[in-house]
């Protein structure tokens, strides 16, 4: 019904006739334009990485910031628990899907507010803007990342691999589910099918670091070979995401 509205609303509207004089002052006009403010067709890469990084909403540096004191006052006072290095390694690991997961609002956000069709006919295309933003994301976690290894290498005698692993595991597997989620559910709900899975995996990352000596006591061996099984299922997502891009999709299961 809603359809049949809209077909006959656009069959009954009339465009316009407009003049060829009326063309020409246009295009008149925006070429003095380009030529008075000094707008480049080619501009570096530095260029475009800042002019996205204004973009990125203040909300997430403020929450990122505030996840990452969080995080750091549980490691710190981790020291004064029963079983120190089962608490360090159940923070490490319980906030790696957290800080995943708060990158994930700002990445889809061209699509929650269905501006990606606008984005996707601007002068960069809508697959190198969603890349540098990965990127920028990715930089902001590795910060975060970064930051919890020296506080916890600092304080505590653990194995400084020990350490990037209980988190980076976590954090790629996680990674990977969300731009899963992204990549097959439509519209808003994806973003709360998200949120819902970080919770989840939080919880159950927690409780097998907590109750479960498996956990603790795996070898460094089998944690590497995790971490590459993570990063290659990472990396083979991300480069599903891009080729939804390159065949033409434009990700049209989050346009509604």
């Amino acid at each position: 019904m809603k359809d049949k509205r809209i077909k006959n609303t656009l069959r009954n509207y009339a465009i316009p006739e407009i003049s060829d004089s009326l063309i020409d002052d246009t295009v008149r006009l925006a070429k003095g334009e380009f030529e008075r403010i000094g707008i480049k067709y080619k501009m570096s890469f530095r260029e475009i990485l800042v002019g996205q990084i204004k973009y990125i909403s203040p909300y997430l540096w403020v929450i990122q910031a505030t996840l990452l004191l969080i995080v750091s006052g549980f490691l710190l006072i981790s020291n004064s628990t029963q079983n120190v290095y089962q608490s360090v390694i159940a923070t490490l690991s319980v906030s790696s899907p957290i800080i995943a997961l708060v990158v994930i609002p700002e990445l889809a956000k061209s699509f929650n507010h269905h501006v990606w069709e606008m984005e996707a006919t601007c002068k960069f295309n809508l697959q190198k803007l969603i890349a540098i933003r990965l990127m920028i994301i990715g930089t902001l976690d590795l910060f975060a990342i970064t930051i919890m290894v020296i506080i916890t290498s600092a304080f505590y005698e653990l194995s400084l691999i020990n350490v990037i692993l209980y988190i980076l595991v976590p954090f790629n597997l996680a990674s990977s589910i969300y731009l899963t989620i992204l990549r097959r559910i439509r519209g808003n709900s994806a973003t709360i099918i998200c949120l819902t899975a970080g919770i989840f995996m939080a919880l159950g990352v927690g409780i097998l670091a907590v109750y479960s000596e498996l956990f603790t006591l795996t070898s460094t061996f089998i944690w590497i070979t995790l971490f590459i099984i993570s990063t290659a299922v990472l990396a083979y997502e991300i480069m599903n995401m891009f080729k939804s891009f390159q065949e033409g999709e434009k990700l049209e299961w989050n346009l509604r």
